[in-house]
């Protein structure tokens, strides 16, 4: 199946609610129904809903200002970071995640213009997640403790000025 991403939106919200994350992943990410409140009326960030084919398999935060600071050591008007990144059980270990990580030199732009980085932390713990982000070209860029434990803060640049197609 065709893996897209799209801005969230009221149609998907009872898909996402349904969706399950596997018990070892709970720590590191955030389940759509503790997300979806917090995106709503935030014009710094932006839900992304990940669709596997037609059907729903996934969601994941973009976020500017504070909410990206908080994996950055200084502020940096051109960055977006990636967060709450959640893959429903059924659709891991096909390359959905990565397939959705690989659109987002051409979707970041769209949404916020200024961007030329995408940022995202990860926990040392989850390797597998890692994995994930470096097969769609994110590298580490440094270390941080998180509210679980020691992270990974990984880097991907942006094409500047984003190419057509982008916007």
């Amino acid at each position: 199946m065709t893996t897209r991403l799209v801005p969230l939106s009221a149609h998907h919200e009872a898909a996402l609610l349904a969706l399950t994350l596997p018990p070892e992943q709970r720590p590191f990410t955030t389940h759509p129904a503790d997300l979806l409140p917090d995106l709503r009326g935030d014009p710094q960030r932006r839900g992304v809903t990940i669709l596997d084919g037609d059907e729903v398999a996934g969601l994941f935060a973009l976020s500017s200002g504070p909410h990206c600071e908080k994996c950055l050591s200084e502020p940096d008007p051109h960055a977006v970071a990636v967060s709450s990144l959640s893959i429903d059980t059924s659709r891991q270990g096909r390359g959905v995640g990565t397939a959705a990580m690989r659109q987002l030199p051409s979707l970041v732009p769209s949404l916020f213009p200024e961007a030329r980085r995408v940022v995202l932390v990860v926990n040392q713990r989850n390797p597998a997640a890692r994995r994930v982000y470096e097969k769609a070209g994110f590298t580490v860029t440094g270390e941080r403790q998180g509210p679980v434990g020691a992270q990974w803060v990984m880097t991907l640049a942006l094409a500047w000025p984003p190419g057509p197609g982008s916007a």
